[in-house]
């Protein structure tokens, strides 16, 4: 059993990286014929090298290719040009977009070897790591994270989900995860995924757009797995810019609800605080011009 306490002001890191012993993934190509010996390995069937080269990418060091060596024979370099791709540091450009990855992790099995080692919660008698700081989801209660401490491996995050918090007071009990409470945990992983990939703490991320799909419920009793992927990433010195997200929430393996998130980035809280003023400024022209129009057409009524 894993032993990590949920404490929920025990704030000791903002994530992990793990790496098992043996890489949890193998990448086969589908025209290949080749065996697998170690049967706990998840094996990822590929097209393409571009598409090989995408798993290596996102998977890092966490993902191994396997060739035989007929395969091999026929397609000289190969092998070499795959093992000489690596997961890049989070201080550089993705070597992918987020479309690109989205169409990745919709057939990614889990990467229950890595988690399993890690402080994520997976069976029902796991306890889950603490929350994150509450500073890396943006809420001032640190009651109302809803998001675990995470880990990475590769450019994936993993955490676990809560399913309570003050924010959010429903008039029925349910043995499920509220759609609402799903939101809120997607949002602030969204947020988290920003600063993991170099926005900075002062930064702040307007949410433009949540796309969301629900293939099952949630159950309360059983952990809740988060998988997040962003080709976002900044630094102190860059520009302001659109943040993307995709997260996924597994449960027995399952894959229950997925989102995309679009947003956009302030590097600093000045730079969104001066936005909002802009912004504000449009909404009282729009409200003025709704306002006047809907008083001609009063004082027309009552003219007639």
């Amino acid at each position: 059993m894993k032993q990590r306490a949920n404490n929920r002001s025990d704030h000791t890191n903002i994530g992990t990286n793990i790496t098992p012993k043996t890489p949890p993934y193998v990448l086969l190509f589908a025209d290949d014929r080749v065996t697998i010996s170690d049967q706990e390995q998840q094996t990822i069937i590929v097209s393409s090298f571009e598409e090989a080269a995408g798993y290596l990418h996102i998977l890092g060091n966490t993902c191994c290719p396997v060739l035989s060596p007929e395969y091999q024979i026929a397609h000289p370099g190969l092998y070499e040009k795959l093992t000489n791709i690596e997961s890049s540091a989070k201080d550089d450009e993705t070597p992918f977009n987020i479309d690109t990855a989205v169409e990745l992790m919709m057939k990614l099995p889990l990467d229950l070897n890595s988690l399993l080692i890690s402080p994520i919660a997976v069976k029902s008698s796991d306890l889950p790591p603490a929350p994150i700081r509450k500073d890396m989801a943006h809420k001032t209660n640190e009651a109302n994270v809803l998001i675990s401490e995470p880990f990475s491996t590769g450019w994936i995050h993993y955490c676990n989900i809560f399913s309570d918090t003050n924010e959010l007071i429903f008039d029925h009990p349910s043995d499920h995860v509220q759609g609402m409470l799903i939101l809120e945990a997607v949002r602030q992983a969204g947020i988290a995924v920003g600063h993991l990939q170099g926005l900075p703490m002062d930064g702040k991320i307007a949410l433009l757009s949540v796309n969301t799909n629900f293939y099952g419920f949630l159950e309360k009793e059983t952990p809740i797995v988060l998988r997040a992927i962003s080709d976002f990433t900044a630094n102190s010195s860059s520009k302001d810019k659109q943040i993307e997200v995709f997260v996924q929430l597994i449960q027995w393996g399952r894959i229950c609800t997925d989102a995309k998130l679009k947003g956009f980035a302030y590097m600093n809280n000045q730079k969104a605080q001066k936005k909002e003023v802009q912004l504000g400024k449009i909404a009282m022209r729009n409200k003025k011009t709704f306002d006047d129009r809907v008083n001609r057409i009063i004082q027309m009524e009552l003219s007639n």
